[in-house]
């Protein structure tokens, strides 16, 4: 997908403020002026957040969604970002400049591979959705495999179980897994470095593309570990935040 739209302003208003952990909510915003967005999926918005202040939030909504977009807000940095997000309300008015950046589907046939810290899932659940409707819509797009993994900390911190238990449901073909790095005694599921779970027959894939999102340590450690695994350079694409 060629990523030719321009920036804009925008001027939006808030319409949902969903909580999925202590620190971790979903924001929808709906806009006013203009009022609809073109963007591919994987870019991000830069928001105003007031005296002089900008923050960039990746777009967690798909691109056929035009008049609203989601974003994935974690407050636990406690910056002015973090401030400015858990002092919004409903009604609320957000500007912004959108669509920024040139992350996105770097070749639209093949397995797709997203490895994701926390709200580094955002531009994938982008991606994701855009996808999922583009596969239920069209009966000549090409249903690729969609491997999706994402990491937490502890199981308080996990969030969108529901949303890829579904999706898998609906979509055979996508495939999440969630890893944890410090689980508690009861936890049942995959642990450790979220490198170290992937299945290891997706690195002898040549159509398998790699995306990963997170802090710069986890995006690092991952990227090392796919060019380890000989993962060709041009099939790595990462975006730490």
């Amino acid at each position: 997908m060629e990523m030719t739209t321009k920036p804009r302003n925008f001027t939006s208003r808030v319409v949902l403020k969903e909580h999925f952990t202590a620190r971790v909510f979903l924001i929808t915003l709906k806009l006013l002026q203009p009022k609809t967005i073109t963007f591919t999926p994987g870019q991000f918005i830069n928001v105003d957040i007031g005296n002089g202040l900008r923050r960039q939030y990746s777009i967690a909504s798909s691109s056929h969604k035009r008049d609203e977009v989601d974003l994935l807000i974690d407050i636990a940095p406690g910056g002015p970002g973090s401030i400015y997000f858990s002092n919004l309300e409903h009604d609320d008015t957000v500007s912004f400049t959108a669509p920024m950046g040139k992350f996105g589907f770097a070749s639209q046939t093949g397995t797709i591979v997203f490895i994701a810290a926390g709200t580094g899932i955002a531009p994938f659940k982008s991606m994701i959705d855009f996808t999922a409707e583009e596969q239920a819509r069209r009966k000549d797009y090409d249903k690729r495999n969609v491997y999706v993994y994402l990491c937490f900390r502890h199981e308080k911190d996990i969030f969108l179980e529901d949303y890829f238990e579904h999706l898998s449901e609906e979509q055979p073909n996508v495939h999440a897994t969630i890893v944890l790095s410090q689980p508690g005694p009861t936890w049942t599921g995959r642990s450790g470095h979220v490198q170290e779970n992937m299945d290891d027959r997706l690195f002898s894939d040549t159509s398998a593309h790699f995306y990963v999102c997170g802090g710069t340590p986890m995006v690092r450690g991952v990227v090392n570990y796919l060019r380890t695994n000989s993962v060709p350079e041009g099939h790595i694409h990462f975006e730490p935040f």
